[in-house]
């Protein structure tokens, strides 16, 4: 089976998958190709009969799900957003920033005036480069929704020369940074009509599930903590929730077709399990339904027959068991990035080289580089993993980094060139024997 699947930059990329293939299989093979580890950010996403915008179900046969037409027409996309700083590959921040500029473009983010001028500086710097005059182009009207004036339009050029020297992965955090502080970062946007007929806007997000009008003004804000059970019904999602006086309501919503809502249903469970869980519990994990060959089949052979087993969600991991995978698979493959952005997807001469090349001194250098990474992994607190450990709790004698502002019983202790803090607390466990 032939899959034809388009990036964010409408770049098309080919993919050979078997017949019989999830798809996992294809997002495996595209993320391959370029050369991306963390692999649970992304899904695939196709077009319904009626236009809707479905995300594939990775752990079901793709002709399960699309008609029988090839190429199947596909499109990467961001399915879970995160903040920058969790990213450790340059190739997915990459791949963020594509998806969150072709957002942008289409007006689906709005800013107010100061953040639009800043990220427009940015994204020209990304795009063209340094300065210059006769090939600078700037996005303010499509991140504010209005015209830029004489000010504003000095004010970003002033911004793009700061930038001069800047390369093209730090501006692309930067604008990531600045984009993930907006209020509907990573939101998921489904359209339905209310109870009463109205047209809603529906935004699925890390924080909870935003009810706006059609023009996004925000009409209700319902968090996870209060959504007591979502259940789907052909093309109605009903959502339970506890209101302030402990009583329950429910809400109804009604799509354009079963599978827009079965999106919708599967939106609320996996972000609320991607965002708020430490884990995906077996009940969301293993929700599946069958057809009519596969019901037949587990009445007259085997309750627990695969025939037709067709799986609700396809989520695996959450937020954190994806970081933790992230980081395991980069120190196995020696911390370094499995492809470069600026390589094409074939091996060239050399690659062929370096893969070939297996010699005494090339195991030395492996093993220095991976003694060298756990040295550095030794030293970085054990809370945040990322800054450096520079404060010790006493007695227990845990040690952290001080980002956060010190107890009022704490001392500083001059050591190695810094200054540590030293915390009296007996909330600690005692320190481990050596």
């Amino acid at each position: 089976m032939l899959c034809h699947v388009t990036r964010p930059d409408s770049v098309v990329m080919e993919v050979q998958v078997d017949a019989k293939a999830n798809g996992e299989d294809c997002l495996n093979k595209v993320c391959r190709k370029l050369g991306i580890i963390e692999v649970d950010y992304f899904g695939l996403q196709f077009t319904g009969s009626k236009g809707e915008n479905l995300w594939l179900n990775l752990r079901n046969r793709i002709c399960q799900q699309m008609d029988n037409v090839t190429p199947c027409r596909l499109r990467l996309r961001v399915k879970f957003f995160v903040e920058p700083h969790l990213i450790l590959q340059e190739q997915t921040r990459h791949l963020f920033f594509l998806h969150v500029k072709e957002d942008l473009h289409n007006g689906h983010l709005r800013m107010g005036s100061e953040q639009a001028e800043e990220l427009s500086a940015l994204l020209a710097q990304a795009e063209f480069g340094d300065y210059n005059q006769n090939t600078a182009q700037y996005w303010y009207s499509e991140l504010c929704g209005e015209e830029p004036s004489a000010a504003s339009i000095s004010s970003i050029i002033s911004r793009h020369k700061a930038l001069e020297g800047s390369s093209q992965a730090s501006v692309e955090y930067q604008a990531l940074q600045l984009v993930s502080a907006m209020e509907h970062y990573g939101v998921e946007w489904h359209w339905a009509r209310d109870a009463n007929g109205q047209r809603t806007a529906i935004g699925v997000g890390p924080e909870g599930i935003a009810i706006c009008k059609d023009d996004f003004t925000l009409v209700n804000r319902i968090s996870y903590p209060i959504i007591q059970i979502a259940t789907q019904s052909g093309k109605s999602v009903y959502l339970t929730v506890t209101k302030d006086t402990n009583d329950s309501v429910v809400l109804l919503f009604k799509l354009i077709s079963n599978r827009a809502a079965s999106g919708l249903y599967r939106a609320i469970t996996e972000t609320h399990a991607f965002y708020r869980c430490d884990t995906v519990t077996t009940a969301v994990m293993m929700q599946y339904s069958r057809d009519f060959k596969g019901h037949l089949a587990s009445l007259f052979l085997n309750e627990n027959i695969n025939v037709g087993k067709k799986y609700v969600f396809d989520i695996r991991r959450t937020a954190k068991e994806v970081y933790d995978h992230a980081r395991r698979s980069l120190y196995n493959t020696g911390n370094r990035d499995l492809a470069s952005r600026s390589k094409s997807n074939s091996p060239t001469r050399d690659d062929q080289q370096d893969k070939d090349l297996d010699c005494s001194s090339c195991h030395m250098s492996r093993a220095l580089q991976e003694r060298l990474q756990k040295l550095r992994e030794a030293l970085l607190c054990m809370l945040c993993c990322e800054e450096e450990i520079d404060a010790a709790f006493c007695p227990c004698g845990h040690m952290v980094c001080c980002l956060r502002p010190a107890p009022t019983n704490c001392s500083s202790v001059p050591f190695a060139g810094r200054t540590w803090s030293t915390f009296s607390t007996s909330t600690c466990p005692p320190a481990p024997a050596s």
